[in-house]
């Protein structure tokens, strides 16, 4: 790659995966107010269960995070009832901080608890609840989660996007193209195996000298294969940066003196359980073996709107994106934003206090901008394109 002096940084939002059919902010926050009615169960080992028959699983017994979810439906339901219009993100905040002082709450809980099981118990297992539902929901219209599986896709074509992505590639030619993103999903990883991308993106985690493993089971099979961890490298020509996190991120955590400690942030692969990661170290001298994190129960991403501020702060992988976001923003030639509300009050402090935009033009991309996202642009001094993703054509966002 030749070297380029200067770079654009991309904002993007879940309304850019929505044209491949993930669900936007209002359609997964019903599918979470309504998981009640879901085909769904939780096993003995704190994973969620999905029959693939379209049943409702039938393990024989409740677990104790089965019923930590059937108080998660009654607590949604309480919830709901006190407020106009139902927002997990605002959820999430209210199940980590009010949830606790709440009376009502408690009385319900009560009648889940019993001697093994405390109150607050249930109201520290509301998180992970939340978190699990909504990487269940977060799929495209075909179900698929993962692309690791497809084929390469050699010419510049993908329906819904080929606008965008052009641009994309063909900014390269002359920039470095950092995308920061507040998805989850692993959609825009799936163009690295495009001719638009050809393999030339980077995130920060590496294979290469990892000590990380998952065990892979396949027909009675078991492999150790080797997992990327992060190490903030970004050496590609597309620079990638999951603000708040991602699917395929977990915090594996090494046993010392007989207690769990934070270790990395490491990628899993498809068919890997969260309990199946392990970290090859030294027991003694001469002897080699594997250390298993068995405590995690789901992927690690960001929610909440002001929960997530605090875990900004951590530092093994969150405040080292922002961080990261912020230098890009200063060093940015554009901003080009895709997909976003304009909600999320830290990101717009950020672009505003590091991105010199009375300089530096910024380019809004959404054909049916909302009044937050209008009145953002205004303070911005942005320019909004009214656009499908698929339509967008390089002078649009590069008119000069």
């Amino acid at each position: 790659m030749s070297q380029t002096s200067t770079s654009i940084s991309f904002l993007i939002g879940a309304g850019f995966s929505a044209p491949k059919g993930y669900p936007t902010g209002r359609k997964l926050n019903s599918l979470i107010m309504n998981s009640k009615n879901e085909n769904i169960a939780f096993h003995t080992s704190g994973s969620l269960v999905i029959n693939t028959d379209g049943t409702k699983p039938d393990l024989g017994f409740k677990s104790s995070h089965q019923i930590e979810f059937d108080f998660f439906c009654k607590l949604v339901e309480y919830y709901n009832a006190r407020n106009k219009e139902f927002d997990y993100e605002e959820f999430y905040d209210y199940i980590t901080n009010d949830l606790y002082l709440d009376a009502s709450a408690r009385r319900i809980a009560e009648t889940f608890a019993n001697n093994k099981r405390s109150v607050d118990s249930l109201f520290s297992g509301q998180k992970k609840i939340l978190n699990q539902l909504a990487t269940c929901y977060l799929k495209d219209r075909e179900g698929k989660k993962f692309y690791d599986d497809l084929p390469y896709l050699a010419d510049k074509y993908y329906s819904g996007y080929t606008g965008i992505m052009n641009c994309v590639s063909e900014l390269s030619n002359r920039h470095i193209i950092n995308i920061h993103t507040l998805n989850h999903d692993l959609f825009f990883e799936s163009f690295n195996h495009t001719d638009f991308l050809k393999g030339e993106l980077c995130d920060g985690f590496e294979e290469l000298g990892s000590k990380y493993f998952g065990k892979l089971d396949v027909e009675g099979r078991s492999y150790m294969v080797r997992l990327e961890r992060y190490t903030g490298n970004y050496n590609g020509k597309f620079r990638l940066y999951k603000l708040h996190g991602s699917l395929d991120y977990e915090l594996f955590y090494r046993t010392e003196k007989g207690t769990f400690v934070p270790d990395v942030y490491i990628k899993s692969r498809y068919g890997i359980g969260h309990t199946n990661q392990f970290k090859e170290v030294n027991f003694t001298n001469s002897e080699m073996g594997y250390q298993n994190s068995w405590i995690n129960y789901h992927s690690d991403f960001l929610a909440g709107t002001t929960s997530k501020i605090k875990r900004y702060n951590e530092p093994l992988l969150f405040n080292k994106l922002v961080d990261e976001f912020r230098k890009n923003l200063e060093n940015s030639e554009k901003l080009i934003i895709i997909g976003y509300g304009g909600r999320d009050k830290e990101i717009n402090r950020m672009i505003f206090q590091h991105h010199r935009f009375w300089r530096n033009q910024i380019v809004i991309v959404d054909p049916y901008p909302g009044e937050i996202l209008v009145d953002l642009a205004w303070k911005l001094q942005a320019r909004i394109i009214r656009k499908q993703l698929n339509d967008i054509q390089l002078k649009d966002l590069w008119p000069d």
